[in-house]
């Protein structure tokens, strides 16, 4: 403390706590809302790392002489992504605790991966955007290589001499490439070649992308036709001294490629580190603050059987999003919402365009707006991307494609309904100020078609436009319909993820009398815990199997292994917990191996009875207001979709970012362990080292 108050009159600095320091038992370990300037904020850090003795007296007074603005913006950037990722680290321990799991085994650094994600999804609109506004489909990619190669780089730590390139898989309809085959990504000039080989709006949206590294620096390199059979798994290997010649780079050990969108990041990976990534940084304390109190656990149980996660309703994302979690469907209202546009030019008579969406929409008699169904969505998308002739629906917009493959062109972005109408929260709202009235008070699924039923006039030129309104809702994005038992004439289907086990002993259905009871197990393990609970999984290698639940009145269930879609708490069973040793005898511990996991359900309401869950996913699911389309999007796009729209509620809330600031910089600064002043002491030394030309101390 001596040091800390000698460092202070020696600089000549007031103390940048919420009291001024007076003596070794007078500090007041809380920001208030007056000392978030990046100065007061810096040097409260260097003080605490120097009372921490992490720096010395004089390596904290150069910290604390430092004036330059961009060089303390750049270290609190660093300050801000550490204490992000420690806040995210403790969110995930808490829950790993509460559930008897494993902590996520983190290949990636968490805000890195956040950070590209909602980078990448910024991007993607972008890009497609410029493959839409060309006539011939091609973008000059060096207009995005931030005066860099493109393709990506640094991908293992001594790979400095590697070359890499990216490949697509050609689909079946190609009428130029053989189904199957590959295609280098490549523009004019790149490789030593002429060629331009662009990945149209179709394959981004649904082809296979593949990273190939290559120890053949030479300025062209040939083309390959097939996959390398030596491989690297990113984030799992580091080295790549071993290899020479060609080896493909795979996201993860059980898959060898990637999404059109997952792809860019590495195509374009100078330009968005460099130009999308540092305006995001600002949001990451907001970020992390928002997910740390998202859940309520207190539902939980001391085994593995009714343990829920719930929706915080006081977190600030459940409170914007919607009216109510629980009230009858009727009665639900969305302030959050996806917005695409569609539009024909001054030559198209517009009442005869409106009416061929109508038409292609099986709604050919409506008299206003076209209230969706579970279908339209995917027949705009087919009818936009089909090559052949036909009723082809007319569209010119020049805006590009979600990021979350719903798959549509035309992507304004998300809004949030305000005072008059909507407000964009990502994404570059086009529409009309007529339109933006029109969406506020949209809660179904529904296609605006204007005035008269003749589109909204937009432009200079008088152009008609459609406006494709897709409310969102928790009720859709937390959906657990694939876990829930709806039987059918005694039968029901279920989907699991693959090595994922489900707990039967939350599920209710009114035709199954004891869940307790089973039979016939084909294809499916089946354990109980010791109070004979049930628990299922697929069998490893198999598709789906088949089990019949009940004693009396009973179902069978077809359980399907399929693409996890049902975002909830899904992580690796932790097998030396107690909790999991005093619930199963050693038998059923045999049966689970040790990288399986399992999947809990999110729940919307405080009331955990089964049957009033059942209920209440099955109110939803029979209303006009829920989308097939965003339930049906994966675990991974959901969650993209959730840190969207957190990063737009936050962004700009200057009230919120106090007050994250406040609760989070209290507990890693004021009350900071070593391990984040340590981390945040390498980093920021290594900075400053590195900007002053390696004369720090």
């Amino acid at each position: 403390m001596k040091k800390l108050l000698a460092i202070i009159a020696a600089v000549g600095l007031t103390a940048t706590t919420s009291s001024v320091v007076v003596s070794c038992t007078t500090t007041v370990n809380r920001f208030s809302k007056l000392n978030f300037s990046d100065k007061k904020i810096y040097d409260t850090l260097i003080l605490k790392m120097l009372d921490n003795e992490f720096i010395s007296v004089s390596q904290a007074q150069k910290f604390l002489k430092i004036s330059d603005s961009e060089i303390i913006t750049d270290v609190l950037k660093i300050l801000d992504r550490k204490i992000a990722e420690e806040e995210y680290k403790a969110t995930s321990s808490t829950l790993a605790s509460t559930f008897k799991v494993k902590e996520k085994d983190v290949k990636e650094n968490i805000t890195n991966k956040l950070l590209n994600d909602l980078a990448t999804n910024q991007f993607f609109s972008e890009y497609t955007a410029a493959i839409i506004g060309n006539s011939k489909g091609l973008v000059n990619d060096y207009n995005y290589s931030n005066n860099h190669s493109l393709n990506p780089f640094d991908l293992f730590k001594d790979d400095a001499k590697i070359s890499y390139s990216i490949y697509f898989e050609n689909s079946e309809d190609s009428k130029t490439t053989t189904s199957g085959s590959l295609t280098r990504w490549q523009v004019r000039g790149e490789f030593g070649e002429n060629n331009w080989n662009i990945p149209s709006f179709e394959t981004l949206n649904n082809s296979k992308f593949y990273i190939v590294g290559s120890t053949d620096k030479k300025g062209h390199v040939p083309a390959l036709t097939a996959k390398p059979s030596i491989s690297k798994v990113l984030n799992k290997e580091t080295s790549v001294s071993d290899i020479n010649g060609n080896f493909l780079v795979k996201p993860s050990e059980s898959q060898d490629w990637f999404t059109g969108k997952e792809i860019m990041k590495y195509r374009f990976q100078s330009y968005i580190n460099a130009k999308i990534i540092p305006d995001i940084y600002t949001q990451l304390i907001s970020l992390a603050y928002l997910d740390s109190n998202l859940y309520t656990t207190n539902l939980t149980n001391t085994n593995y059987t009714r343990s829920f996660a719930r929706l915080d309703t006081t977190n600030k994302l459940v409170s914007s999003f919607q009216n109510s979690l629980t009230a009858a469907p009727t009665s639900v209202n969305s302030n959050i919402k996806l917005i695409w546009s569609f539009k024909a030019d001054v030559s198209q008579d517009a009442t005869e365009w409106v009416n061929s969406y109508k038409k292609a929409l099986n709604d050919p008699n409506a008299g206003g707006n076209v209230i969706l169904k579970d279908d339209s969505i995917k027949i705009l998308r087919d009818n936009f991307n089909s090559t052949e002739a036909g009723d082809k629906l007319v569209n010119t917009t020049k805006l590009g494609m979600d990021p979350f493959s719903i798959g549509l062109k035309g992507y304004n972005g998300i809004v949030k309904n305000n005072d008059t109408g909507v407000e964009a929260i990502s994404g570059s709202l086009s529409i009309s100020t007529d339109a933006q009235t029109a969406a506020k008070s949209v809660n179904k699924p529904t296609l605006l078609t204007g005035p008269k039923g003749q589109g909204f006039a937009v432009g200079d030129k008088g152009e008609s436009e459609i406006v494709l309104v897709l409310p969102l809702y928790l009720n859709d994005i937390y959906d657990a319909t694939n876990v829930t038992i709806l039987p059918i004439n005694g039968k029901a289907e279920m989907s699991i993820p693959e090595n994922t086990w489900l707990p039967l002993g939350d599920k209710y259905s009114q035709s199954i009398d004891d869940m307790k009871e089973y039979s016939n197990p084909n294809n499916i393990d089946v354990i109980k815990d010791k109070s004979g609970n049930l628990y299922i999984k697929v069998q490893d290698g198999q598709e789906s199997g088949q089990i019949t639940l009940g004693k009396n009145r009973k179902t069978t269930i077809t359980v399907k292994s399929k693409d996890d879609t049902m975002l909830g708490i899904h992580e690796t069973i932790n097998k030396a917990d107690s909790s999991f040793t005093s619930s199963f005898d050693e038998d059923a511990q045999a049966k689970v191996k040790d990288t399986d996991k399992i999947l809990f359900s999110i729940l919307l309401a405080r009331n955990s009875d089964p049957k009033s869950i059942s209920q209440l996913t099955t109110n939803w699911n029979n209303s006009d207001k829920t989308s097939s389309d965003i339930k049906n999007l994966s675990a991974t796009n959901k969650q993209l979709l959730i840190s969207e729209i957190e990063k737009g509620l936050v962004t700009g809330d200057t009230d919120y970012t106090t007050e994250a600031k406040e609760e989070l910089y209290t507990k890693y600064i004021m009350d900071g362990d070593n391990v984040l002043f340590q981390g945040l002491y390498d980093e920021i030394s290594k900075y400053i080292k590195e900007d002053e030309g390696n004369n720090s101390d």
